[in-house]
């Protein structure tokens, strides 16, 4: 098989990305051939996004040349035992499916047509309707889908550090699951989302197809307020709807205790705010925890590999069809 992988984490990096590299050498151990075209930068909780208004410059890199950072020696020479491996792709200002868009169409045309659009694997589970419609992971897979391929996502279940060994347990047997699914593919599907728990006797553990796991947020907790962190943000507050500090002190000095930028109604003004993605997700964590047995969630915080099979849609609600009328 001809395999095009792509992920959300970025090049081989030891904090970030440490589990792409194992997967594509276990992918060729098991004979496929691999195209690997993956963003410059971690992508994270992007979904199926492109960045449109920012050009996409792809970098052809030996595989070999990745330094622990994720960076890369642009003067390598690769040895003799690895000349033949072919370059990766890496993509500045990519995206999972800018990377699925150009792997499938443009950077690998020398090769034999694409089979298969695997994504990931990521560093961290993906389980919930909130993590896989706004993983990036998921949404490389999407993306194929939505190319006419089939896609596999795929998800190694700890973002804590792991032995080699348990790496390469993940890598092997995920390496399995995509065989046996590639051989046994259900019509029916357009994509499989697949969460390896972190365990080194993980080759010897159940397999299970599963649902998804339905999470809502239940309170704000994505982002956290921020105070100003250089001068020019501090500055920028001298400017407040619109009105220049020297205007609100002459209106001040009118008996105006506030303007509005548009017709001196009195107003109060407000200073700009400011916020930075500052996860808390202790509250998730423990829905999680206590999920429903047969859910993908359930399934891998409990030692077992999950696989769910999912068409990329919105389905509409049966029933809702027909003309609308308006009390």
């Amino acid at each position: 098989m001809h395999i095009l992988l792509v992920n959300d984490d970025g090049p081989p990096n030891k904090r970030l990305s440490p589990y792409v590299r194992p997967l594509v050498d276990e992918l060729h151990a098991a004979g496929h051939q691999v195209s690997v075209a993956i963003p410059a930068a971690s992508r994270s909780w992007i979904g199926k996004a492109h960045i449109i208004e920012a050009s996409l410059t792809a970098s052809f890199v030996h595989p070999d040349s990745f330094r622990d950072d994720g960076s890369w020696d642009e003067h390598f020479t690769p040895s003799a035992e690895s000349a033949d491996l072919r370059d990766w792709v890496v993509i500045q200002n990519g995206t999972p499916a800018s990377c699925a868009q150009l792997g499938l169409y443009s950077l690998f045309t020398d090769r034999p047509p694409i089979d298969i659009v695997i994504s990931g694997p990521n560093h961290g589970r993906n389980a919930s309707t909130i993590y896989n419609l706004s993983s990036g992971t998921v949404g490389g897979a999407l993306e194929a889908v939505f190319c006419g391929q089939r896609g596999i996502a795929i998800s190694f279940g700890s973002k804590d550090p792991q032995p080699g060994d348990v790496i390469g347990a993940a890598a092997r047997h995920a390496v399995r699951v995509v065989d046996h699914l590639l051989g046994h593919w259900d019509e029916r599907v357009e994509l499989y989302n697949i969460n390896v728990p972190m365990r080194i006797d993980v080759e010897t553990q159940p397999i299970l197809y599963t649902r998804t796991l339905p999470y809502y947020w239940s309170r704000g907790c994505l982002y956290a307020e921020v105070e100003p962190q250089t001068r020019s943000e501090m500055a920028d507050s001298s400017l407040m709807n619109g009105v220049h500090k020297e205007q609100r002190e002459e209106a001040a000095q009118a008996g105006v205790t506030g303007v509005n930028g548009v017709n001196g109604v009195e107003k109060q003004v407000r200073k700009k705010r400011h916020f930075k993605w500052s996860a808390d997700l202790s509250d998730m964590k423990k829905r999680l925890q206590e999920s429903e047995e047969g859910t993908d969630a359930h399934t891998v915080l409990n030692g077992s590999t999950s696989v769910t099979a999912l068409r990329a849609n919105f389905w509409h609600v049966p029933g809702l069809e027909g003309p609308l009328h308006l009390e």
